[in-house]
């Protein structure tokens, strides 16, 4: 089959067997222009070199067999087209034959780059697709375990924050005054016994027997509240006079001595204080 007339017999059997140029173009990978010069012969538009190449994918395509759908023309496929080519572009230079095969090669790779990209377009929307609703997930919990912190920390906020050992003493401190009032009515007669109290003013050294036995020797702190009782006496040492308040029952003894001056073996008892020398 002579080469020129090659391009009307593949477009008869394209269309013979019903598919579009677009179809040919998507599968081959080659331009529509260059589908459209081959079916429509205008093959001086054609470079010679990469022609050939042309058909025999399209035949390949329409699972034809280049040799014997060419048969012998095919041998002179380059000397008809150098033929042809040298009476349609006898007036070119041959610089614009060079940039004419160029553009050829150019749209040629033009469009089977496109033809890979759109096989591609399909898995990577995919992948965006998946990709965004991942991230939406994401965002989705991490709003949620926003919200259950924030509502979390309100609540927290709002109730009171009371433990069981906060509660004992609070109702130990709302039945004190009761006792302390109702007690005295109930007295009918003094108390075997004295108390004695001692509050620091400052940090003084202590020691301290009630009724001969020794129940404290050390430091009380300054502002450090402590009482004892005893049925008949105590015996007190201080390392500073100066530094403490004592209270015998209801009788106060603010002042024992000078600041720094340390007093030993002062006798105390139901009557009152003894300071020995």
């Amino acid at each position: 089959m002579n080469i020129e007339t090659a391009g009307a017999k593949l477009k008869q059997l394209r269309l013979e067997r019903g598919i579009s140029l677009e179809q040919v173009q998507k599968k081959t990978k080659i331009h529509l222009n260059v589908l459209r010069a081959i079916e429509g012969d205008a093959l001086s538009d054609l470079s010679p070199i990469y022609l050939k190449s042309f058909i025999k994918i399209y035949c390949n395509y329409l699972g034809l067999d280049v040799k014997e759908f060419l048969g012998a023309g095919a041998a002179e496929v380059k000397p008809v087209l150098h033929a042809k080519v040298g009476r349609d572009l006898g007036r070119r230079s041959e610089k614009n034959a060079v940039v004419s095969k160029q553009a050829a090669v150019n749209s040629y790779i033009k469009s089977s780059g496109s033809g890979v990209k759109g096989s591609l377009a399909g898995p990577v929307k995919i992948f965006l697709k998946i990709f965004l609703r991942v991230i939406l997930v994401v965002i989705t919990l991490l709003l949620i375990i926003n919200l259950f912190k924030f509502i979390f920390g309100a609540v927290k906020k709002i109730l009171p924050k009371t433990s069981v050992r906060q509660v004992a003493l609070n109702t130990k401190a709302a039945l004190a005054p009761k006792q302390i009032v109702s007690a005295p009515k109930t007295q009918k007669a003094p108390p075997a016994g004295f108390v004695l109290g001692i509050l620091p003013r400052q940090k003084c050294w202590v020691t301290l027997k009630v009724d001969g036995r020794l129940v404290f020797h050390g430091v009380l702190a300054k502002g450090r509240f402590e009482s004892w009782k005893a049925k008949d006496k105590i015996e007190l040492s201080l390392g500073d006079a100066s530094a403490v308040e004592l209270q015998v029952n209801d009788q106060r003894f603010p002042n024992l001595g000078r600041k720094g001056q340390a007093l030993r073996n002062i006798l105390i008892n139901k009557d009152g204080l003894k300071i020995g020398r």
